[in-house]
């Protein structure tokens, strides 16, 4: 990303200048970074293996396109793949098994406008579900992967205070009525904040761009939709303003997100033999598994499945550190570009 600092300097201590980069060419305030947000939920991952994120705000203010953006966000910025999977009100009605027919690979999950929950659920169901996802990442009693869980609600104070509180939550909207609401929920001294966000929904939604003010003389203006629109973010310890594209401006094919599922294009013998005479028919054939791997879509012989399984067995008992283990068998981290001779041909 391109860093410009804002031009007259502000008058503010060194480390809290307002700084504006670009991502792609669109500029915006490095403090409203929703990557920055990203990264914190993955280290919260790496380290507990169930994060659980909510967005709140009314309909059509953007939940569904925020909740797209941080899942493509999770699984292309993250060391260790992800699979996403955007997920139906019949998969949450019954979520056990819903859980249970995924791979065992990690997953962000995304549950979509929830709000019917508290009409729907009776207390005992409730309940149930609450169970369920604290034990989502061993419900099949064996597997323990990691779990990045997005759900979306209209209305948050209506739901069951379990499935209100989150590690992360985003806010898409507020109205005047839930302005108070907000207050007790953050704390009375993001009041200002609140009311702002407010007004920039407003704003974004009303003229088209939305104005932070920087400073007392100095203010940065997005065009709404441009490709940002402003949310509020909360980590349960502060909460500040975001901005959010969506996921088809990061990325327009995501593979990950979104599969495709016609055919190629290009004539696919052509492919597969220019493919394998650059890097041979073996090395080929692991990358497309390893490809497919990601997707859900398991292709390995039924020994090696065997194999996973026993090892799960004991990396969920905690008594073997799968690291170590890679070591012992000459496995390590590795990265690498293409050769210029081996770039593909676009015509």
């Amino acid at each position: 990303m391109e860093i410009i600092y804002l031009d007259p300097p502000m008058k503010y201590k060194k480390n809290t200048k307002p700084i504006i980069i670009k991502w792609k060419k669109a500029k915006m305030v490095r403090n409203h970074s929703i990557r920055s947000c990203v990264h914190e939920i993955l280290q919260f991952s790496s380290r507990l293996g169930m994060v659980r994120i909510n967005i709140v705000g009314a309909s059509g203010s953007g939940k569904s396109s925020l909740a797209e953006t941080i899942a493509h966000l999770c699984h292309s910025m993250s060391d260790i793949p992800y699979e996403v999977k955007f997920m139906q009100k019949e998969d949450l009605l019954d979520f056990t098994a819903t859980v249970k027919g995924l791979s065992s690979n990690n997953q962000v999950l995304v549950f979509d406008d929830l709000s019917w929950l508290g009409a729907n659920f009776g207390k005992k169901q409730v309940e149930q579900l609450k169970s369920e996802i604290t034990t989502v990442r061993h419900i099949d009693g064996k597997t323990d992967r990691k779990i990045i869980l997005i759900m979306n609600f209209h209305a948050q104070k209506a739901l069951d205070k379990f499935l209100r509180i989150a590690n992360f939550t985003f806010y898409s909207s507020c109205s005047p009525e839930e302005i108070t609401y907000l207050v007790e929920l953050l704390g009375k001294k993001y009041t200002q904040k609140i009311e702002l966000f407010r007004r920039l929904r407003i704003q974004a939604m009303g003229q088209g761009r939305f104005s932070f003010p920087l400073g007392k003389k100095h203010s940065f203006t997005y065009d709404a939709f441009n490709p940002f629109l402003p949310y509020l973010y909360s980590n349960g310890d502060f909460c500040r303003f975001i901005v959010s594209p969506l996921s088809t401006w990061i990325d327009k094919d995501c593979q990950i997100c979104q599969p495709v599922i016609e055919e190629t294009k290009e004539n696919i013998e052509d492919f597969v033999n220019d493919y394998s005479k650059k890097f041979g028919k073996g090395t080929c054939k692991r990358a497309v598994e390893l490809k497919l791997l990601q997707q859900g879509i398991t292709t390995q012989p039924k020994r090696v499945l065997q194999a996973q399984e026993y090892i799960e067995r004991f990396l969920a008992l905690k008594k073997i550190n799968l690291l170590e283990l890679a070591e012992k068998y000459g496995l390590e981290k590795r990265t690498t570009k293409l050769f210029p001779d081996k770039q593909p041909r676009v015509s």
